[in-house]
């Protein structure tokens, strides 16, 4: 009997009640529930911004993930249609500008013309609203603007300088000192030049040449005309003042020596009295005619040097580039046209340059 009666115990939790009609079965204890909605507050992303009069306004801001997302949009109109709308809508936090050129930048080598002419104005706008952007993200823009210039598509080449004239306007002290002679050098093979007149290097220009097929006449003009701005930056002192630079006039200082002494700005600023640095020795090279005399730099060293001051970059151009620069630049100065006019100024720089270096020999 008592075994029976566990087995019909046991048989009741398989069991399913049989209800009446119009009642529900009854809830456990330890029943929750869940039928209620949670009330959700949005609010728009807004700032207080205090206007010059004491009122208090609220300034909208755009939220660009969206748009940000769209410059990888396989359709060359979305993608100028969204960089030109965030030209027109930029943030006023500066945290969010890294976001935007990270996934902006490789525009540069965008197959739309019209979409790399916007990001140049977009590039122009963001260096305007916050001064010193470019500076801080030089080397990620100038390694797509490096392989523009050297780009197996012309019309790609042809806005390269573009790019690079918008760093010369506004972050041209951070892009000559890092920078220039892997610029000087990307501008030989966008022009087709040959740097050395050894018959290898005059054969790898020619199939260079032949390969890129030169910069077309239209766009020679705009190469040629940035070429003197960053010639006449890295060789000659710059009128503006650095952005990070401190105006000692205005400040109260104890001794009036005391700027001097404080830490400089920028990194190596020993560089040109050699001190903390390890000097690569200069070789001789036969088959390198650019190393002519001692002291001399030379073609395959100059990659390893710190351009950091301008007296190694005044001496890299001499000893490397001033040569074939003015070769290349006569020759187009007898084609003649806006070219000619455009290569002429250029040629006016390289002979200030030699003027000053002569007057510095003498002294």
């Amino acid at each position: 009997m008592g075994s029976k009666r566990k087995k019909q115990e046991k048989k009741k939790d398989f069991l399913k009640p049989k209800l009446k009609v119009g009642k529900t079965a009854a809830k456990p204890s330890n029943y929750t529930d869940t039928s209620f909605t949670a009330k959700s507050i949005s609010l728009p992303n807004q700032s207080l911004v205090k206007s010059t009069n004491g009122s208090t306004q609220v300034k909208e801001e755009v939220d660009l993930t969206h748009h940000l997302s769209l410059t990888k949009h396989h359709a060359a109109t979305t993608r100028k249609e969204v960089l030109n709308y965030i030209e027109n809508h930029l943030p006023s936090n500066p945290s969010l500008y890294k976001q935007i050129l990270s996934l902006t930048v490789s525009l540069i080598t965008d197959q739309s013309n019209n979409v790399r002419l916007a990001f140049v104005s977009l590039l122009a706008a963001c260096a305007q609203k916050q001064p010193g952007l470019l500076e801080l993200h030089m080397r990620s823009i100038i390694l797509f603007v490096h392989s523009a210039m050297s780009h197996i598509q012309s019309d790609i080449r042809g806005t390269s300088t573009a790019v690079l004239n918008v760093l010369i306007d506004h972050a041209s002290i951070p892009l000559v000192k890092g920078h220039f002679v892997k610029t000087l050098k990307s501008y030989f093979t966008l022009m087709s030049w040959n740097i050395s007149n050894d018959k290898k290097a005059i054969s790898y220009a020619v199939n260079t040449s032949a390969t890129l097929g030169g910069a077309s006449k239209k766009a020679r003009v705009g190469h040629l005309n940035v070429l003197q701005k960053f010639l006449r930056a890295a060789l000659f002192e710059n009128s503006q003042e650095d952005v990070s630079s401190i105006n000692w006039d205005a400040c109260n200082t104890i001794h009036p020596h005391t700027a001097r002494h404080m830490l400089p700005n920028n990194p190596q600023a020993f560089t040109a009295f050699k001190f903390f640095i390890d000097e690569l020795p200069s070789r001789r090279n036969d088959d390198d005619e650019i190393a002519g005399e001692d002291g001399a730099y030379s073609l395959h060293e100059i990659d390893n040097i710190s351009t950091e001051d301008q007296t190694t970059r005044r001496k890299i151009l001499k000893d490397i580039f001033l040569g074939p620069l003015k070769k290349n630049l006569l020759n187009i100065v007898k084609e003649g046209g806006e070219a000619g006019k455009e290569a002429n100024s250029c040629l006016a720089v390289l002979e200030n340059f030699e003027k000053e270096i002569k007057k510095s020999e003498q002294t």
